[in-house]
């Protein structure tokens, strides 16, 4: 496949994610849930979704075998160029997506993010506090100064929790564009890297490396 079709195949994998990442809200049940667990997808799931996009670009990266070959460019500039556009399209599948998602947040599902995050929120703060509350027993058990003791973050506050679990202001789809043109070169340049990296190594379709 050419790099537009294994972007839009591995895109689409993307998208899945950025999916369930994003409307977590609808699938989960406070209620049902560990406290633990709910911290644990507040505090991580961007980071997570945003390291199975840069794996899902590499991955597309890595699947390439220039189709349409330039007998003025070498294999390995093929290579990186394939590799690059690939790993864009997954960029920008993901980009649409999440800016869809966010639009979704701030308008038609806004409350019910409010609803989970007003039912959530009261057991991650036990979660968090519960924890800090542990590591300051533990200190002093321990016989450590009271500067040792009290360095911990300050203890989690309700209100701010259900706060940054709640839905997004419509000003915020002005931020999800502006991480969409940052994701789009950070997936194009590592993309664009795995092709030269695999360049070193490879050799052209008649078994020779290509000039330059």
């Amino acid at each position: 496949m050419g790099p537009i079709r294994t972007g839009l195949f591995y895109g689409a994998l993307a998208a899945v994610v950025a999916f369930v990442a994003e409307l977590y809200f609808l699938f989960l049940d406070p209620s049902e849930v560990a406290g633990w667990v709910l911290a644990v997808i507040g505090s991580y799931r961007t980071r997570l979704s945003l390291a199975v996009f840069l794996f899902l670009g590499i991955l597309a990266a890595l699947g390439m075998r220039p189709v349409r070959l330039d007998p003025d460019a070498s294999y390995r500039s093929l290579l990186l160029r394939d590799g690059a556009l690939a790993a864009t399209v997954v960029a920008l599948v993901v980009g649409v997506v999440l800016a869809f998602t966010t639009l979704l947040q701030a308008t038609v599902l806004a409350d019910d993010m409010r609803a989970y995050a007003r039912e959530s929120a009261p057991k991650v703060v036990s979660y968090v506090n519960g924890v800090r509350d542990e590591i300051q027993q533990r200190r002093r058990e321990e016989g450590q100064s009271p500067e040792e003791v009290n360095d911990v973050p300050p203890p989690a506050e309700l209100a701010e929790v259900e706060e940054s679990f709640g839905p997004p202001a419509p000003r915020d789809l002005g931020r999800s564009l502006a991480n969409f043109v940052l994701r789009a070169v950070l997936l194009g340049t590592v993309g664009g890297l795995v092709g030269l990296l695999r360049g070193r190594s490879k050799t052209g379709p008649h078994g020779a490396s290509g000039p330059g």
